[in-house]
């Protein structure tokens, strides 16, 4: 039975979970290379009168779709990918800058949203999970904003129902093409990865949407407010980040598809950080000079 709690003996109950595909990395932009190949990723709705059952898990809080939504244009002439469920990853309410499983350019997010599928040549998720390229994951990071997310709020209204392991409840006026939209599909990183979860199978074909939407504190505690199976507080639902190893990092957009404040904005940090790193050895190599001249 694994846990948030015991990441690092995932390995020791699935030797996938100590592989080298595995997920999540830390998407860097100028580590990545851009493939003309890479189409818009196209959400399609089908018809369906279901409602959406949201359940508490007691890892997640997860969205079951099977038989709402396909997933198109994964690969030049590549099968249809069923869309299985969502989820979402989050940390704690005492530091709402991690709990992403991504990172964009060494940079963490408060929440992360996985839509998973798989591909139409098998018969259902079990069947594919372990197969290579069997699966595929569209990922979506949110900020905070000042502003609620109004496409989120369906979603967020549930979670009351759900505090408790177990819990679900249905969902009403949601539609996940509001979130993964057209626009936003165009614009993603591509790798080749694994489950974040155990059993941890390097089977995934990964997508993380470049552009994070917003989400406000509000609708961010509501997931941080909910409970585990042992009526703990559900937090810290996230991997750490993975060994990119010798995979490479493939990105659908071109440089200019960036949006200038926010490629500033990245750049800065880094630079803000190459600068402290370089003021603390300063600081470390005078203090050393120092001590070495009072012997």
């Amino acid at each position: 039975h694994w846990s948030y709690k015991n990441k690092n003996e995932w390995q020791h109950n699935s030797h996938y979970c100590g592989g080298n595909l595995q997920s999540p990395i830390d998407l860097w932009f100028n580590r990545s290379h851009h493939d003309q190949r890479l189409q818009p990723l196209h959400l399609v709705e089908k018809p369906s009168h279901n409602e959406i059952i949201i359940q508490n898990n007691g890892h997640s809080v997860q969205l079951n779709l099977k038989d709402r939504y396909v997933l198109k244009k994964i690969a030049p002439l590549s099968e249809d990918y069923n869309v299985e469920q969502a989820h979402f990853h989050w940390g704690h309410s005492y530091d709402n800058r991690t709990g992403s499983e991504h990172f964009l350019d060494g940079q963490s997010y408060p929440l992360e949203m996985h839509m998973v599928t798989y591909s139409s040549l098998f018969a259902n998720i079990g069947e594919a999970a372990s197969n290579t390229r069997a699966l595929a994951v569209v990922g979506i990071l949110f900020e905070l904003s000042d502003e609620p997310n109004q496409f989120l709020q369906p979603i967020i209204d549930a979670l009351k129902d759900i505090p408790y392991q177990n819990g679900q409840s249905t969902i009403k006026n949601f539609n996940l093409l509001s979130l993964f939209d057209e626009k936003r599909m165009h614009r993603y990183y591509r790798y080749d990865g694994s489950l974040t979860t155990p059993a941890c199978f390097e089977s995934v074909i990964w997508n993380v949407l470049q552009e994070p939407l917003p989400i406000s504190y509000d609708q961010l505690r509501a997931f941080q407010s909910l409970y585990d199976e042992h009526r703990q507080p559900l937090v810290n639902t996230y991997r750490k980040i993975q060994p990119m190893g010798t995979r490479k990092l493939f990105r659908s957009f071109h440089a200019h598809h960036i949006h200038d404040n926010e490629l500033k904005a990245r750049i800065s940090t880094t630079e803000n950080h190459a600068q402290r790193t370089f003021i603390n050895m300063k600081i470390i190599l005078v203090l050393a000079t120092f001590s070495m001249m009072k012997f």
